[in-house]
């Protein structure tokens, strides 16, 4: 029944959001660059600066990478070769002494006997030309005064306590102290040998070695992955750190930073942070197309609307280049909520709000307290201004969005343990930025009536009002018209809800549709109250043109009288292009009477368009359905339900439902809206006593 083709968007409406998100890329980039400082090495700075964001802090995590890597300690692996070397070399100073022990033996009886002093002297002399090891003869000479049996026990075990010593990993730091283990153990187990144990460890400690060698390999992987563990945990600095105080010396370190920060400033174009602008923004705005794609055919928005709120859009992005600058809570994304909310809804109002949030958020650094008050804002100022009941005056309006965000603000200051002075700035910027906001959406609304001529809910609970210029004189000179047009209202009214449609505009739209009778009321039955037909004295075309005359004169003094663009169009299209059929068989009787042909059905059709929306199409079926039942004076529910089905299934027939955007669903939901009018209007009413 419906067609898309009144639902796809225009081309200069898709020209005109291609253009602002173009406008919005730039707005958003030049907002979201840092402040910039014209500083050197070596400048001194003219005021504190601040982390704009929590940002790692590379010459400091390289410095310390560096450090990690040149403290690593150097890898030592045992080495089974040069254990074997020192303990052969104590086996050998061992045969030196044996030698030396037989020689002092053999020069006993001669002339010249060796003394143990002169054998520990010659073995001292042999030990270092062979071994490059000095030790005092003093120390080993109770190698040479001991008895034969007693040396070869301690040879034994000191070349033992060598083998003990080298089979674990042995570097220079431990050797002396598994010397000095072995030597305490062999004490312990041998105390009657205890005397010579000072001896064994002097030839341990001068001849055996460390048993591990220097691994170049596994030191330099070591020192790498210390240093690229370093870089992987980089030292953090957190938003708001002071970087550098008024009249210090900017040195490497903290020009760094202002670097890693792009608050150096820079005369070229800095295209990373335009791409990353580009990117954040075309999928906000791609995400945004997908909704409004999906709820096209709900959305139907006058361009007078459409412009009006685009270049509010923009005016909100505009305007927060300026205002983030002096705080990150002053934003008046809230106005743009509350003007979108009177418009176009509720639900449509959040979606696009927050798309507005998404968008200058980036000019605010991602601020998170920012986002969360405004997000609140956005939720309770769309509900209040999207009512499009009485309930909710200006006052309430300004007055309870406002103390939501200040006790969003409290809450997020209190969750964070912030300090007294942070509560206080973040309350005071957003009692500002909020109040500001709606003040201002209240202040200009009458400006965006003027501008718009849109069916604000507003605008139209003003016209609902019976002290209306236009309904007073329907209800003076068109006493009929007007009765019928609150019963299409309340038809109206019914169905819209019933639909999901718009029942502010629906009824108020019903109140004004006949307005165009007003020029000529008497040629209308329901203000013809048993007199002279005026009808009677006109041809056929004549009348016809009278009566179908009416939907455009409508639309001329609705014009005149500065009605809604929705109202107005619901005005022209409420007869579509249908025709009177009391007057097209009327021509065709008289035709036939005169043995003519048939008349060209065309020639009696209204002059209107067909309706374009679903509101205008209940009015449509409403007003046809009013006059049907009151003319053919129905009085009980089925009859008229039957009548409602014959007649909408007429205005199917003719085609003047395709671009309304009903459905079938739509269309039962209509008749048992209207059976349910009717059943209380039908409904036996109690007699009273005479």
């Amino acid at each position: 029944m419906s067609s898309n083709k009144s639902a796809k968007p225009k081309f200069h409406q898709i020209i005109s959001l291609a253009l602002a998100s173009l406008t919005i890329i730039f707005l958003v980039f030049y907002g979201s660059l840092p402040v910039s400082y014209d500083y050197e090495v070596g400048s001194i700075a003219t005021q504190d600066i601040y982390a704009p964001r929590t940002f790692a802090d590379t010459y400091a995590t390289e410095r310390e990478a560096v450090r990690a890597r040149d403290t690593v300690a150097d890898i030592f692996v045992r080495s089974d070769k040069q254990a074997q070397v020192s303990i052969d070399r104590v086996d050998d100073f061992f045969d030196l002494a044996e030698q030396a022990r037989t020689n002092m033996t053999q020069a006993r009886g001669t002339t010249s006997p060796m003394s143990p002093a002169e054998a520990a002297s010659q073995v001292t002399l042999n030990v270092e030309q062979t071994m490059n090891v000095k030790i005092k003869s003093e120390d080993i000479l109770v190698f040479f005064e001991m008895s034969n049996p007693t040396f070869t026990y301690i040879r034994e075990k000191t070349t033992t306590l060598a083998e003990l010593i080298m089979l674990g990993d042995v570097n220079e730091h431990l050797l002396e102290s598994k010397i000095d283990e072995q030597i305490s153990s062999f004490c312990e187990s041998s105390p009657s040998y205890e005397k010579f144990a000072d001896a064994m460890r002097i030839v341990l400690s001068s001849i055996l070695e460390p048993n591990t060698i220097y691994d170049e390999k596994a030191t330099e992987d070591s020192a790498n992955n210390a240093y690229m563990t370093a870089l992987n945990d980089p030292i953090m600095i957190d938003k708001g750190t002071k970087l550098v105080e008024s009249g210090a010396i900017i040195d490497e370190h903290v020009y760094s930073n202002l670097v890693e920060l792009e608050l150096i400033r820079d005369s070229s174009f800095n295209v990373v942070i335009f791409l990353r602008v580009t990117v954040y923004v075309l999928i906000i705005s791609a995400s945004a197309a997908v909704y409004l794609n999906i709820e096209r055919k709900k959305l139907q928005v006058e361009m007078p609307v459409f412009y009006m709120l685009l270049i509010t859009f923009l005016i909100t992005v505009a305007a927060s280049v300026y205002l983030s600058s002096l705080s990150t809570l002053l934003c008046i994304v809230i106005f743009f909520a509350s003007v979108c909310a009177t418009y176009i809804g509720t639900q449509n109002s959040i979606i696009l709000s927050v798309v507005n949030l998404l968008l200058i958020w980036p000019m605010y650094g991602f601020d998170p307290e920012m986002f969360f008050i405004n997000l609140i804002g956005i939720i309770l100022c769309s509900i209040f201004a999207g009512r499009s009941d009485r309930i909710i005056n200006n006052a309430a309006l300004i007055f309870f969005p406002t103390i939501a965000t200040i006790a969003t603000s409290i809450a997020f200051n209190f969750l964070h343990g912030n300090t007294r002075t942070e509560y206080l700035n973040s309350l005071i910027y957003t009692f500002v930025s909020c109040i500001a906001s709606l003040v201002a959406a209240v202040g200009l609304s009458p400006i965006y009536e003027l501008v718009s001529n849109a069916a604000s809910p507003v605008k139209l609970i003003t016209l609902s009002q019976p002290g209306q210029h236009l309904m007073k004189r329907l209800f003076l000179e068109a006493s009929g018209t007007y009765h019928h047009s609150m019963m299409v209202a309340t038809l109206a009214d019914s169905a819209a809800e019933a639909i999901g449609a718009d029942t502010l505009l629906c009824k108020v739209a019903a109140y004004y549709h006949d307005i165009g009778k007003l020029e000529h009321p008497e040629f209308f039955t329901e203000n013809q109250h048993g007199g002279e037909n005026p009808h009677d004295k006109l041809t056929v075309m004549e009348s016809v043109g009278i009566i179908t005359k009416h939907p455009e004169d409508g639309v001329k003094l609705a014009k005149r009288e500065r009605l809604p663009n929705a109202i107005i169009k619901i005005i022209d299209e409420h007869h579509g292009t249908t025709y009177p059929s009391y007057f097209y068989r009327k021509a065709v009787e008289d035709a036939k009477a005169r043995g003519l042909e048939p008349p060209d059905v065309n020639n009696f059709r209204y002059r209107g368009h067909i309706p374009s929306s679903r509101e205008s199409a209940i009015v449509m079926i409403a007003d046809t359905c009013e006059a049907a039942v009151r003319s053919m004076k129905t009085t009980d529910v089925q009859s008229a339900e039957q009548l409602i089905r014959v007649l909408i299934k007429d205005k199917i027939d003719q085609d003047q439902l395709i671009n309304s955007g009903l459905n079938f669903d739509d269309i039962e939901k209509i008749v048992i809206a209207f059976r349910q009018v009717y059943a209380g209007v039908f409904h036996e009413r109690i007699k009273y006593p005479e």
